[in-house]
């Protein structure tokens, strides 16, 4: 049996040589997995062992091929993990801020954006204090006074409260303080003064003053935007364009979440290849008629010029930020394909623009964003590759010669709606685990919202926001953007609509990280290969879905603080025990455990519950007086700040917070320090 198993194996490897490649960003990116997932940092002396027994092991074994190839495949593994220790090494050097602390400073002004309240946020480096003491690193501090706008490159004094890094808010939440620590951040906070100009003591790199140029550039654009555009229109647009969301209500970022369209509001690889394909035919278009270009110059290659450019200035004036790396590459590669006459759309492109961009930003791995739009794309592509030729077939009428101009119009037109929904299903399912995973919540219109909003998108919208961006520089841009902010506005209402119907979206709890991996590993073989056995795939793709079953609400959570205060009610949600605590982190428990915001009735029975006025067993176990509240009888919550389990007290600092789950008569804990375990960035 076993022998059997060997041989068909093997047959499938050696008919699918071709397709070997197509793992080596895998391979790559296990490592890098690998090297997150460590409980505890991992002595670069361990690693470089390692490196000298994988040369070692491949001297000895130099004349047995097929131990060659199981050395090659664990160096990818091992490259990929020794790249991201470096790079996180690397940023030790600079020393993490420990506490809280007001200091008066001075730096240069090299990052600036805004944050969902609109605020403005500025990112300094080459810092002194009071005294001209130099302060190394980079501090990331939200202004809170009104002002005028904070240009990048120029120096500044101010007084600001410095924090460390926002530390993560509960088991399995998403790691805040590792995303700042590899952009290199080493704290954060708040200005509590004016931001006052002064002048430099040391001359801006060429980089800086590049910055510089790009940001004024990004404002001026944002500005006109604004100028031309009502409120809502205008954030959109300047979204859309500059990667500039501070200017979009809340409102209307939920309406967009809820019915499944909130990757518009972010630069991905939807825009930036709308944006290239658009130039791309332009191009060609101009050249045709003028026979003499056209005669003289290869217009395919000549457009896939202009287009790789435009995608550049694209790319710059919307913030460069990873998604948008993410995005421009895969676009690059698409259109150096063509430059080259080789296949621009296929599997092999995008596996070299995901080995790139993960040697570039190994950290982008465990970004959500890396996640779902490569899902996107390579669960798309895997469908291309298996019914294209059915797809060319039904275009041009099953072989029939003497099909009419109208009929294949015709059969353009249902092609085009048909492939949206197929081409929206396939992205949706693709991209499903990792919606669950990160945010708890699934759209269940996202394929009505697509078809209705597609069209919009994909003739109006991004077409004149090409037109408009190429007209800018002339003052010819106002009717553009007219025409962008009514597409906007009809996109506003349609996912006004869809948001509104019921059950739009649904919350859910998220699977373990363990499934999500077997997801990702079924999904990968099942898109990868092309023979019968990639249906193998679905078996670890069912068990991962399945694994949701075994997450749990917890019955109490509590903050490091010991401030913040969550228990389970009889309806298996979490409810957050009435405190002044961090806001953020209770929105944060709350989406994490699939839990509804309490309505008004609930909140005054809560509150009634909590000052022990009330007692209301059939929602919630939870006995309170004036000092404390006793939780099933197991847990005492001592209002002022203490938790005591079965009698015993717990410790926050240590511990970080917690979740702790009732079973029978044991009670289960996980704490975040635990689960995050100590690395470089907490």
């Amino acid at each position: 049996m076993l022998s059997l198993w060997k041989y068909l194996i093997t047959k499938n490897l050696e008919a699918e040589r071709e397709r070997w490649c197509l793992w080596l960003p895998v391979a790559f990116a296990l490592g890098i997995g690998i090297y997150f997932l460590l409980p505890s940092e991992l002595s670069i002396w361990w690693t470089l062992g390692a490196i000298e027994l994988t040369l070692f092991g491949a001297w000895l074994a130099r004349w047995r091929l097929d131990i060659l190839k199981i050395i090659a495949i664990w160096s990818v593994i091992l490259a990929g993990f020794v790249l991201v220790q470096i790079k996180a090494v690397w940023l030790s050097h600079v020393h993490q801020v420990t506490q809280e602390q007001r200091l008066y400073l001075t730096g240069r002004v090299v990052q600036t954006d805004t944050n969902y309240r609109g605020k403005q946020r500025l990112v300094l480096e080459d810092m002194r204090d009071y005294d001209g003491n130099e302060i190394e690193g980079r501090y990331k501090l939200t202004i809170t006074s009104r002002g005028r706008k904070v240009q990048v490159g120029e120096c500044v004094e101010m007084v600001a409260e410095v924090r460390p890094l926002y530390q993560t808010s509960m088991v399995g939440a998403y790691q805040l303080d590792r995303k700042a620590y590899f952009e290199g951040l080493n704290g954060t906070g708040f200005v509590s003064s004016r931001v006052l100009p002064i002048a430099c003591e040391n001359a801006s790199s060429f980089g800086v003053k590049f910055d510089a140029l790009v940001s004024r550039v990004r404002e001026n654009i944002v500005e006109r935007i604004s100028d031309v555009l009502p409120a809502d229109e205008a954030g959109i647009a300047a979204a859309l364009v500059a990667g500039e969301r501070g200017g979009i209500s809340q409102k209307i970022t939920e309406e967009y979440r809820d019915s499944g369209l909130a990757h518009f509001l972010s630069i991905s690889g939807l825009h930036m290849s709308m944006i290239a394909g658009m130039m791309f035919f332009f191009i060609r278009l101009v050249m045709a008629l003028i026979p003499r270009l056209a005669i003289a110059y290869n217009s395919k290659k000549t457009a896939a010029v202009a287009a790789i450019l435009m995608s550049m200035v694209y790319l710059l004036i919307s913030g460069a930020e990873i998604p948008a790396q993410r995005a421009f590459i895969m676009t690059f590669i698409v259109l150096l394909g063509v430059l080259f006459d080789r296949k621009a759309i296929s599997m092999r492109m995008i596996a070299w623009a995901a080995l790139v961009v993960l040697i570039f930003s190994p950290q982008a791995l465990v970004s959500a964003s890396f996640q779902m739009s490569f899902a996107a794309v390579v669960a798309l592509i895997a469908f291309y590759e298996r019914f294209a030729g059915d797809l060319h077939r039904f275009l041009n009428g099953n072989g029939d010669k003497n099909i009419s101009l109208s009929s294949r119009m015709v059969r353009i037109l249902w092609a085009y709606f048909i492939g949206i929904m197929i081409s929206d299903l396939v992205a949706s399912v693709a991209t499903l685990p990792f919606a669950i995973y990160h945010f708890n919540q699934i759209a269940l219109f996202t394929t009505l919202t697509n078809l209705l909003a597609g069209p919009i998108i994909g003739f109006v919208i991004m077409p004149f926001i090409l037109a408009a961006l190429l007209l800018m520089p002339l003052g010819w841009d106002v009717l553009p953007l007219k025409l962008v902010g009514w597409g906007i506005g009809e996109v506003n209402k349609i996912t006004a609509w869809v948001a509104g119907m019921e059950e739009a979206s649904i919350s859910v709890l998220s699977m373990p990280l363990w499934g999500l991996v077997l997801i990702v590993l079924g999904g990968l073989w099942l898109c990868i290969w092309q023979r019968r056995w990639r249906l193998l795939g679905i078996i670890p793709i069912i068990i991962g879905f399945a694994s949701i079953a075994l997450t749990r609400v917890p019955d109490v959570m509590v903050d490091e603080t010991g401030e913040v205060f969550g228990v389970k009610d009889e309806n298996n949600h979490l409810v957050i025990l009435p405190s002044r605590g961090n806001a953020y982190l209770k929105n944060v428990w709350l989406e994490k455990n699939a839990s509804p915001e309490l309505d008004k009735q609930q909140a005054k029975l809560l509150k009634q519950i909590y000052d022990g006025k009330k007692q209301d067993k059939s929602w919630l176990d939870l006995e309170c007086d004036k000092r404390v509240c006793v939780y099933k009888k197991r847990f005492k919550i001592i209002k002022f700040g203490g938790l005591e389990v079965d009698g015993k007290d717990f410790d926050f600092q240590t511990s970080k917070g917690a979740s702790f789950y009732l079973d029978g008569d044991r009670v289960e804990m996980k704490t975040v320090r635990e689960s995050f375990g100590q690395r470089l960035w907490n």
